[in-house]
Parts: structure tokens; C-alpha cells; sequence
């Protein structure tokens, strides 16, 4: 039988797919258009911004540089996420 996972990790997972939501909103993506720009399908995204689901490291990178976040933003231990340097710009054609 497998062992529950400690509620941090649960938390973490949380924290991080809400700082994915805010990243892609701040940008003006939807679910759909950044998981075209990873090569991913929408419901992953779905899965990753409400927790249900975790990222493997290489996707992080993938959402952090669509995003034109850093990956230590997206998954810091700190509670906000910093945009300063992401830009609320028009998505980029395809």
C-alpha cells in the first residue's frame, strides 16, 4: 500500500499550479493556447493549474519559458509570484 503523501507536498503542488494560472492569465493565454505552445493538450494544463496533476521538471521548464517566467519563480517556496519581468504582451503567432 503506498504511503499519503505529507500535506506540504500537497500544498507545494497547489501553490505552484495557482502560480501557473496567474502566470498564463498575466499574459493572456488560455489553457488551450499555452498547452499548444508546449506541445501538451488543454486538460493537462486543467490538471496542472488545479493540482491534480504534477509537471514533470522538463514541462516546468516548458510552461516557465512559454510564460517568459524564470522556473525558480514558478516553483519558489515564497507565497507570490513575481511578473515583474513577464510582459502582458499579445500572443505571438503560431
Amino acid at each position: 500500500m503506498p504511503e499519503q503523501e505529507p500535506d506540504w507536498v500537497a500544498l507545494r503542488r497547489r501553490a505552484i499550479g495557482e502560480r501557473i494560472r496567474t502566470a498564463r492569465r498575466h499574459r493572456g493565454y488560455t489553457q488551450e493556447y499555452l498547452a499548444i505552445l508546449i506541445g501538451l493538450d488543454r486538460r493537462s494544463i486543467h490538471r496542472y493549474e488545479t493540482a491534480q496533476r504534477d509537471p514533470q521538471l522538463s514541462v516546468l521548464v516548458q510552461i516557465a519559458d512559454a510564460l517568459e517566467i524564470s522556473l525558480s519563480s514558478l516553483v519558489a517556496v515564497s507565497a507570490e509570484l513575481d511578473l515583474r519581468g513577464a510582459r502582458a504582451d499579445e500572443r505571438p503567432s503560431l
